[in-house]
């Protein structure tokens, strides 16, 4: 029963931790901050965390499990060329810049690489799944 509902108890206690931490610095610094800044991060999430357990526990009420094996190993096998597919375009493209000889490149770009990367993974994944 606890388990089902792991990230609403998550979701109250941030809600619960950035209050005592508010309170922590009013006793430190003998002045309430009025402003409502660092609760305008913590709600959103804590609500998100609470919506997305509330569809979690009562989406679903049967005992049939949600993939098959041969799911399971559609995405596993998926998972595993993609990965590789993606770390070769990535040593191909290293070779490339150093061969042309760039010696500084943004860390913007290398998020920006990791990040499609992990779109497109995730987006394949997807399809892979419903199929």
């Amino acid at each position: 029963m606890k388990r089902k509902w792991t990230l609403v108890y998550g979701g109250v206690a941030l809600l619960i931790g950035t209050l005592i931490a508010q309170l922590g610095k009013y006793v430190s610094d003998d002045n309430f901050n009025f402003s409502i800044a660092p609760f305008i991060g913590v709600i959103p999430i804590a609500l998100i965390l609470i919506v997305i357990n509330i569809v979690q526990v009562y989406r679903k009420n049967d005992e049939t499990p949600d993939l098959d094996e041969r799911t399971v190993k559609n995405i596993l096998k998926f998972q595993l060329f993609s990965s590789n597919i993606f770390l070769g375009l990535l040593f191909i493209s290293l070779s490339v810049i150093t061969f042309l000889d760039i010696t500084k490149v943004s860390t913007f770009y290398l998020w920006l690489i990791i990040l499609i990367y992990m779109c497109i993974s995730g987006i394949g994944t997807l399809i892979v799944k419903r199929q």
